[in-house]
């Protein structure tokens, strides 16, 4: 074929892949092995791109886990070491008055019913002041940094459907911007095809699209590739279509205009994602003097 893609960053052994090349999150499915997790894993990546569920779990427990340090540290000074503490109480009342405290002074809030009296208390509390500052302005950059983060807000069709087209046929697939304040301007996409060979190695084809390029992205957008002369496709009837288990990765970019960044976005649609003599249902129809867009009918087709 004359569009055969040799710039893929798949390398040039694909038949040693296992598996489809993106998942349907958007990531790559590479694991990367051969040196240690230290030097393969950022930290800080991880905390401005985990879930933030998990992000807010995280930060719960190094806060409760330096607490708790310092807490066992003013324990270890003695009682002579803090005052205010009502020693009166069982040991665990003591513990629960030193961790508030340890909070109070890891805030810089300092409530001032429990002080420290002793050196030894005085030098703990000053390195938990220090650790305090430290550990608001981390806090902090994290916060601004997943705020501020540039995100595609695109969400992709779960499927991609075979069908007519200009007396023809065609693969289509579409994507929408979901976020009401958020537009996509000169949004670009490329669309590439891997396919088995009966030697059991694969290729990779740049697939042609009816439109590439859109100067904003206010609608839907239904991808469409024309299955011409050019397609790797051309020919094909469904079994042997089936027979080459194709995956179509795509790949999405555009300029946001709330971040004035450009964005990525990415999908890819294995075998079992075609839908063959389907079509895809209109998301958006006139209401009175405005244009209403069903988000809830990305994934909508119907029998041809």
């Amino acid at each position: 074929m004359e569009n055969v893609n040799q710039d893929t960053g798949f390398g040039e052994r694909s038949a040693d892949m296992g598996g489809r090349m993106v998942n349907k999150d958007g990531s790559f499915n590479i694991r990367r092995i051969g040196i240690h997790v230290h030097h393969r894993v950022s930290n800080y990546q991880n905390m401005l791109t985990m879930k933030r569920w998990r992000f807010l779990i995280v930060i719960l427990l190094v806060y409760l886990l330096i607490n708790a340090v310092f807490t066992a540290l003013y324990w270890l000074a003695g009682p002579e070491g803090l005052q205010g503490v009502d020693y009166q109480q069982d040991t665990w009342g003591q513990l629960k008055q030193l961790f508030f405290f340890s909070t109070q002074t890891l805030t810089t809030v300092g409530y001032g019913r429990i002080n420290p009296v002793s050196e030894l208390a005085n030098w703990i509390a000053a390195l938990e002041s220090l650790v305090g500052f430290l550990s608001l302005a981390i806090a902090t950059g994290l916060l601004y940094g997943r705020f501020s983060r540039p995100k595609a807000f695109i969400r992709f069709s779960n499927l991609i459907v075979y069908s007519q087209y200009k007396g023809g046929k065609a693969l289509m697939f579409r994507l929408v911007c979901y976020k009401d304040d958020h537009l996509l301007m000169n949004a670009e996409i490329k669309v590439n095809v891997r396919i088995q060979t009966p030697d059991n190695t694969y290729r990779f084809y740049n697939l042609r699209l009816e439109r590439s390029h859109v100067d904003s992205l206010v609608l839907n957008w239904t991808v469409v590739h024309p299955i011409d002369e050019d397609s790797p496709f051309y020919g094909l009837s469904q079994k042997e279509i089936v027979t080459l288990q194709p995956e179509i990765a795509a790949n999405l970019t555009g300029f946001d205009e709330v971040y004035s960044s450009t964005v990525v976005a990415r999908i890819s649609y294995t075998i079992q994602d075609f839908k063959f003599g389907f079509k895809f249902l209109p998301m958006y129809f006139s209401k009175s003097k405005r244009t209403d867009l069903d988000l809830a009918k990305l994934n909508l087709i119907d029998q041809e």
